[in-house]
């Protein structure tokens, strides 16, 4: 278990913050010991949340959200982004019927799940971020600069997105901290923290250079996109918090792998098999052939699940050659899509294995290139 004391920073980044639910579950299981927490927006919210230490609650509440859960808006898909164009003109709509988007939900939900005595209970330093209509610059508080009976009106400020109605405190506007600094590290660096986690989630609005050079920062930052920032669809946010707990155990070495995810033990038998290329190779195909992502793997159930995607897909290959060129040269992009690319870029690389290829097409086809190869190792490994 690791003895350094980190200060965690929460970036804002709407229904993204469901990644922050899954590292900060896995920072808890680590056993890493987080002394202060900053954040913006969903960020702010979540480390609220957090200092509560209470997952299942955590989770069943991102698991369920919906976006009444979060606003009053009418005529919205909820199973597209609110930014969706399909939801642009009742979005555009609602904003000018209510002058700004009504937010009194996520007063509502915010009430009935951040338990303020837990809050200011805790022995961990929390601060937020808004940002001031009136003189445009931002606020920074920590939660012992705030009376208890306001910390909800400075959490819905920091996370008030300017498509809401502004948060009013002390008889002044306050829109989302994103607008100054979406990732506030530079709270507890000027408080005196010596070591960083940022949980980024590539939300939008501006974020500050560090103050400071002087400091150790891990960022955790998602392997893949984490979907819109008003995306509502409850298997993207179940998925998003699986992505940050596998994403944080593999930043502290409790996993292994390129895109996939190993324990270190089960990594280490692939590594007694293949070289570290033909693994990235085996998990690029793994991923070009859509398995499933969001799970620890065993060596064996990998590359067994993997050959049996592979021969399915050189079956599938083998129908298309007989096809003439004509038409699978129509096809070509879908049948990258579809996972054949591999089989494409391998049949030509049996074909002639010692040519050369342009520059241009090599930069195109390098990462199947290296996936083919790998696929050659696991065929002869399988026997």
């Amino acid at each position: 278990m690791e003895e350094k004391e980190y200060g965690l920073v929460l970036a804002g980044g709407g229904t993204r913050g469901a990644y922050q639910v899954g590292v900060w579950k896995a920072l808890s299981e680590l056993g890493i010991k987080i002394k202060g927490i900053t954040g913006t927006s969903i960020g702010a919210l979540n480390g609220a949340l957090f200092l509560q230490d209470d997952f299942s609650t955590l989770i069943k509440m991102y698991e369920n959200i919906k976006i009444k859960n979060i606003m009053n808006v009418n005529g919205i898909n909820s199973n597209k982004d609110i930014f969706d164009l399909s939801n642009i003109f009742n979005l555009a709509s609602n904003y000018t019927k209510q002058k700004g988007i009504d937010n009194t939900p996520l007063r509502q939900m915010i009430e009935k799940y951040i338990d303020m005595d837990k809050v200011y209970n805790s022995d961990i330093d929390f601060g937020l971020v808004t940002y001031s209509v009136k003189t445009k610059k931002p606020l920074q508080k920590f939660k012992e600069e705030i009376p208890k009976e306001q910390m909800v009106d400075y959490l819905l400020a920091s996370a008030c997105f300017p498509i809401f109605k502004p948060q009013v405190i002390d008889g002044e506007e306050y829109y989302d901290g994103g607008l100054y600094d979406r990732s506030p590290s530079n709270m507890l660096i000027e408080k005196g923290y010596k070591n960083l986690i940022v949980a980024d989630i590539a939300g939008t609005g501006f974020s500050r250079k560090t103050v400071s050079k002087d400091v150790y920062l891990k960022v955790i930052s998602p392997s893949e996109d984490l979907g819109g920032i008003f995306n509502f669809n409850h298997e993207k946010i179940t998925n998003n918090i699986k992505l940050g707990y596998l994403d944080t155990k593999r930043i502290f070495n409790a996993l292994q792998g390129h895109i996939y995810y190993f324990k270190p033990d089960e990594f280490s038998k692939m590594l007694e098999v293949f070289n570290l290329q033909t693994i990235y190779g085996l998990e690029y195909a793994a991923q070009t052939y859509k398995m499933y992502k969001y799970r620890e793997y065993e060596f064996e159930e990998f590359i067994n699940e993997l050959y049996k995607r592979h021969l399915e897909a050189e079956r599938n290959f083998a129908k298309m050659k007989k096809q003439n060129l004509i038409q699978i040269g129509k096809r070509l992009n879908k049948l990258f899509d579809k996972g054949l690319g591999i089989c494409i870029v391998k049949d030509m690389y049996m074909d002639r294995p010692a040519s050369k290829i342009s520059n241009y097409l090599f930069n195109f086809v390098k990462d199947y290139i290296v996936a083919a190869k790998a696929l050659i190792e696991l065929k002869n490994y399988m026997g």
